[in-house]
């Protein structure tokens, strides 16, 4: 009896350790085609059509890219309930189940780009309660709805590029609470709303690059109280307008390039007063106002290239302001006009025409004017009676401007806005502006004769080079063609010299008229004509 007892205590350990090594041989096992580094698996060899089988299922780590992947089926992971991170982009995946992802509590990352996923069931994520980065670009979603991201609270990024997304619902990224970083570049948005990015109150970075706004309203963005970056390049703004009144204490960098824009609003930049990087390239401002420049206190990048940029005193502010700016900048701003300087950088006509110079100038003498004639209209009204015969010559010379610029002091009002029209009229008048770029444009500047003489000088020693090079590299050539040339001009000499001899061997003789016999010849005395011609045979 004992000994049949211990017959199946043993059978029972040895069935318990086959299994345990069975087990942990299971655990060990990595799927053909596949390559396994110690809990990862990367089956990527272009081959799967569904999920590998004898996965461990202790992996932490599988990448399925680059596949034949269409469907995702219910459960089809939740075997994998260790997996962390998965990997699903590079796929033709059309469809994904609302129960694909159930039992992966612990997956923190989701990649998913670049498949041809067209619809996505709402609460589809809801088992993935922990996940902080999804990827969902280049896919052929074309609108969002507000349970698409239900339950995703530790949502950090969420890439949504290259989808072809109409618009985006109210409340869409309500349950995003931690989200960061936001990508939405590449579609096809024309508007948002006020409440669009409601919930959204830690994002940092968002991408509205290349879509369709043709107008932006900064109304929309008070509740990203913690944005510090926003890309709106490449779209068809026309107009930024700032809305609401609101400080926006946390914006440095704001791209604007490649757009419509023609002015810009000073209101826009006085609510941003801690950015840092600019970009306003590839747009179609011509000019800069002064309260824009000003609003500039914390910049310290800024890119203004590509614009149609008027090269007149309109320009100064921004000059004046770049000229004082201490930062990054590109400073390669081409004059669209006027025609006479269109193709030049605007600082090089600035600097060679002296235009805002003359304008500080009379900017300076205008202030000057002006504290003047407030002085003397302050003091009008102040002594009323006529100053005394006793006056110096200083008195009198300011009473007699005052009674020039203000020849009826009505009122100080009255007086001040006269005088500002007349210094204004004065000021741009033909004789006092010295801005003529059609008559000064004549002249060459110094910094192109340098150019042409540089130029010159690099072809000259260029052309040498060549032939010093060939000279020490191909000897043998340079000799064939040093002896070609000698017998070009030994033969040149040969035929000269022939062409010489022949003539001196030449023989002229003469043809007479009117002449039968020698002696008629010797003794007559008549006329007669001859004619010369060249031979080697005299005929009588």
């Amino acid at each position: 009896m004992s000994s049949l007892v211990w017959d199946r205590r043993l059978s029972c350990l040895f069935l318990l350790t086959s299994f345990l090594l069975l087990h942990s041989k299971g655990e060990r096992m990595c799927p053909a085609s596949c390559r396994c580094e110690g809990k990862i698996v990367y089956c990527e060899s272009g081959i799967f059509q569904d999920i590998p089988e004898n996965i461990s299922t202790g992996c932490q780590g599988l990448s399925l890219r680059f596949n034949r992947l269409v469907t995702l089926l219910p459960y089809q992971f939740a075997h994998l309930n260790q997996l962390i991170w998965l990997y699903l982009d590079h796929n033709s995946i059309t469809a994904i189940d609302s129960l694909a992802f159930q039992g992966m509590r612990r997956l923190k990352e989701l990649i998913l780009s670049s498949n041809k996923i067209t619809l996505l069931h709402k609460k589809a994520f809801n088992a993935v309660p922990n996940l902080r980065n999804l990827d969902f670009s280049y896919n052929q979603l074309q609108s969002l709805q507000p349970g698409h991201f239900y339950g995703l609270r530790k949502l950090q990024n969420l890439h949504l590029r290259s989808n072809g997304l109409n618009n985006i619902p109210v409340r869409t990224f309500l349950e995003c609470r931690s989200l960061e970083f936001l990508d939405l570049g590449y579609n096809h948005l024309r508007t948002l709303f006020r409440t669009t990015f409601l919930g959204l109150f830690k994002l940092k970075e968002l991408h509205l690059e290349h879509n369709q706004f043709s107008r932006i309203n900064l109304f929309i963005f008070p509740r990203l109280s913690n944005l510090q970056v926003l890309y709106l390049q490449w779209n068809r703004i026309r107009a930024v307008n700032q809305g609401l009144p609101w400080i926006w204490h946390t914006l440095q960098k704001l791209d604007l390039s490649g757009n419509d824009i023609q002015i810009l609003d000073p209101a826009v930049f006085q609510c941003m007063p801690n950015l840092q990087i600019l970009h306003l390239e590839s747009n179609k401002l011509s000019n800069m106002s002064q309260d824009v420049v000003s609003a500039w206190v914390s910049l310290t990048t800024i890119s203004l290239v590509g614009n149609a940029w008027d090269c007149s005193p309109t320009i100064c502010p921004l000059v004046t302001w770049l000229k004082n700016f201490r930062g990054s900048k590109d400073i390669k701003m081409i004059c669209s006009s006027p025609k006479s300087v269109q193709g030049d950088r605007v600082m090089d006509i600035v600097r060679n025409y002296t235009i805002c110079v003359n304008i500080s100038v009379v900017e300076q003498t205008t202030a000057m004017i002006m504290r003047q004639t407030t002085a003397s209209v302050v003091d009008t009204k102040n002594h009323t009676t006529p100053p005394p015969s006793t006056t110096t010559t200083t008195q009198e010379i300011s009473a007699s401007t005052v009674q020039r610029l203000t020849p009826q002091p009505v009122s100080p009002t009255v007086t001040e806005k006269y005088t500002r029209e007349s210094i204004l009229m004065t000021s741009i008048s033909p004789e006092s502006s010295s801005f003529s770029p059609e008559l000064e444009f004549e002249h060459m500047a110094f910094h192109k004769i340098i150019a042409g003489s540089v130029a010159l000088f690099l072809s000259v020693s260029l052309i040498l080079l060549v032939i010093y090079v060939s000279w020490k590299r191909y000897p043998n050539t340079m000799r064939q063609l040093q002896q070609h040339s000698v017998n070009r001009k030994h033969r040149k000499k040969a035929r000269k010299q022939k062409l010489n001899l022949n003539s001196q061997l030449q023989e002229y003789y003469l043809t007479y008229t009117n002449s039968q016999t020698m002696d008629a010849l010797v003794n007559d005395t008549r006329a007669y004509t001859c004619t010369i011609s060249g031979s080697r045979e005299c005929e009588v």
